[in-house]
């Protein structure tokens, strides 16, 4: 830490010796060991927070790289949402416009007709003589089917 060899020690050592004399050598011995401990524990704090700074410092960077990458994601993920809206778009139009030429108006529905509504979807089955025959439906009763039924009755008419 200090570079300090042997010659250097033994001159330094002679000189106290003749600057303190023999009866307060030791006592001077005492005192300078205590501050080359003080002066030892100081570096040593310094040098550990320094290290300390460092890594904090580090960790720093990490985490600004880390928030970084995660708001070019979020970026991305919402770009791919907007385009993702934007195909959903004309195919609900589509979709609409092809349900509405299809399928009646609901003020002109007659008994025979039954809708079953599930979320935004409404699913229509028609009482069609094919229809009949497999559920055995009477012709005053409008057809019940489950919402899968319809739904198969429904891509088969269509």
């Amino acid at each position: 830490m200090l570079n300090i060899g042997i010659s250097e020690l033994l001159v330094f050592s002679i000189i106290a010796l003749i600057v303190l004399g023999p009866e307060k050598l030791p006592e001077g011995i005492r005192f300078a060991g205590k501050w080359y401990g003080k002066v030892k524990r100081l570096i040593s704090n310094v040098q550990t927070d320094i290290d300390r700074e460092l890594r904090m410092s580090e960790l720093r960077e990490e985490m600004q790289k880390e928030m970084q990458r995660i708001q070019q994601l979020e970026a991305r993920m919402q770009a791919q949402m907007n385009e993702l809206q934007q195909t959903q778009h004309p195919i609900e139009q589509t979709a609409q416009k092809q349900q509405e030429a299809v399928l009646p108006d609901n003020k002109n529905l007659s008994p025979r007709y039954q809708y079953i509504e599930r979320g935004q979807s409404t699913i229509f089955a028609v009482a069609t003589p094919q229809m009949k025959k497999k559920h055995e439906i009477k012709t005053d009763q409008a057809p019940t089917l489950s919402s899968t039924d319809a739904l198969a009755e429904y891509q088969v008419a269509v």
